[in-house]
């Protein structure tokens, strides 16, 4: 082979190699964005709403256990203000500006045999609080105030509640363990 062909063949192998490089890399470095949780505003008039979670691994004294969550939220009178809602002296509130529902929360935990099995039977009060209610996704987006969706984490905004029909948020946010497997909006029976 003649002088100028071995370089041109060499250059030419080594941009093949810098191209087919730098596409598997613009392949790799794309991630597929999640899709977006459908999320669902938990209505006012409700008599509230019951959320299951589903299976995770705890611990309990030096044993592994499966367990599920499950949440029950009952509205209640409270609501947070956000400053930035409020009319200003001699305008009307704006649209929308009934501030954040409270919720008092109750979070049971129900235990199972094994992974995919059903429920043992055994139930355990975790924790009651107040708070405001959303769901997450796994990058940490949330639907908005009030407002719960299938396949997200669910996640309480704690607030202190008293005196007054207001709430003020307490800065602990409330995760749940799994992910969202499905809930029940209840209503009042029509009349």
């Amino acid at each position: 082979m003649k002088p100028k062909f071995k370089k041109l063949f060499l250059w030419s192998s080594l941009g093949s190699i810098a191209i087919g490089t730098a596409v598997a890399m613009a392949r790799r470095s794309r991630k597929d964005e999640p899709r977006p949780l459908a999320c669902r505003k938990v209505p006012g008039d409700c008599l509230g709403a019951v959320l299951w979670t589903g299976q995770f691994e705890v611990e309990e004294n030096g044993e592994g256990r499966f367990a599920h969550d499950r949440y029950t939220l009952q509205p209640t009178s409270f609501r947070v203000w956000s400053v930035l809602d409020l009319p200003v002296r001699g305008e009307s509130a704006p649209a929308g500006s009934a501030g954040s529902a409270i919720y008092h929360v109750t979070q049971m935990r129900c235990y199972q045999e094994s992974a995919g099995e059903g429920s043992t039977g055994e139930e355990r009060l975790v924790e009651r609080f107040y708070g405001i209610v959303t769901a997450a996704d796994d990058a940490g987006r949330t639907c908005g105030s009030n407002a719960i969706a299938r396949g997200g984490f669910l996640e309480i905004r704690k607030c202190y509640v008293g005196g007054a029909s207001n709430g003020v948020e307490s800065g602990e946010v409330h995760r749940s363990r799994g992910k969202i497997l499905n809930y029940r909006i209840e209503f009042a029976p029509p009349a």
